[in-house]
């Protein structure tokens, strides 16, 4: 890995998530509720320093400002119409809060959002880059990264749901959960990646060095870790779902890349027409 600040930023990022995920695992009765509060400003600096680097800093603010800006106008109209998600409010113990969302929400799903979004690309195209044109693709592998991101709610939500962080107005048949709140992440995630995808197909991505298979595996190791954090919950069915829901995914992109060896032609901060994945040769 190239000593870069960005980089180092990530790493430490990730390795304290990990840490954490192992401690809630060793001790879930006595730790996990801790955990939880430490691990989302670490997976949130982990995206944002990452990013930063593998899209340029220029991308990774627009991602951001669509996930956190989408996301609340979503959250805002959900709780206050119910129409999205379905009829819930948020407690009091998030913090507080702009309208009805608090403020925490929108940078949590940012945090998932972009180990998301580089698992998509790999599921699809194989590539940590996705350099799709087509507006059909664009659509397809924004609806990807959609079934991805809400992967991880199957199991998150029954577990906040039952701390209390947000009450629904009426219980779901899932856990407690509507099936109307699954069909509302799938729109706000699918909304915030098409939106990026269509602005990225112009501006394309400036990593601000090589993008190795060990820095691009570095965003399926956030996402699993906090699939695997499910296991330290009260509820071991949470754990299964995770596993099951979000290893999917996970092992499926994993496979594409590590699939084929890494080209001698790694992703650099030169313009477009220069290479821009390390597997380059690979087929599309």
């Amino acid at each position: 890995m190239k000593k870069h600040p960005l980089l180092w930023l990530a790493a430490i990022a990730l390795l304290g998530h990990i840490v954490l995920t192992l401690i809630a695992l060793a001790f879930p009765a006595t730790a996990e509720p801790l955990v939880g509060r430490l691990q989302t400003p670490l997976l949130l600096l982990f995206g944002l320093t990452h990013a930063a680097y593998a899209l340029g800093w220029r991308r990774m603010l627009v991602f951001f400002a669509l996930s956190a800006g989408i996301s609340w106008a979503f959250e805002q109209v959900g709780v206050a119409t119910g129409w999205v998600y379905g009829g819930y409010y948020y407690a009091r113990m998030i913090g507080p809060r702009l309208g009805h969302v608090p403020l925490l929400v929108p940078l949590g799903w940012f945090m998932m959002m972009y180990p998301s979004y580089v698992i998509a690309n790999l599921l699809v195209t194989g590539r940590f880059y996705d350099e799709s044109r087509g507006l059909a693709r664009l659509v397809w592998l924004s609806f990807i990264g959609a079934m991805v991101m809400t992967a991880w709610d199957l199991a998150m939500d029954p577990i906040f749901t039952r701390l209390g962080m947000w009450v629904w107005e009426e219980p779901g048949p899932y856990f407690g959960v509507p099936i109307q709140n699954f069909a509302g992440w799938i729109a706000t995630t699918f909304t915030v990646y098409l939106l990026f995808r269509l602005w990225l197909r112009g501006a394309g991505a400036r990593p601000r060095g090589a993008v190795t298979r060990v820095i691009a595996a570095m965003p399926l190791a956030a996402y699993a870790s906090q699939g695997a954090r499910m296991f330290a919950v009260p509820e071991p069915e949470m754990g299964l779902i995770a596993f099951f829901a979000m290893g999917l995914p996970l092992f499926l992109a994993a496979g594409r890349l590590f699939e084929t060896p890494e080209s001698a032609g790694s992703t650099t901060s030169d313009p477009p027409s220069a290479p821009t994945n390390v597997d380059q040769n690979r087929p599309k």
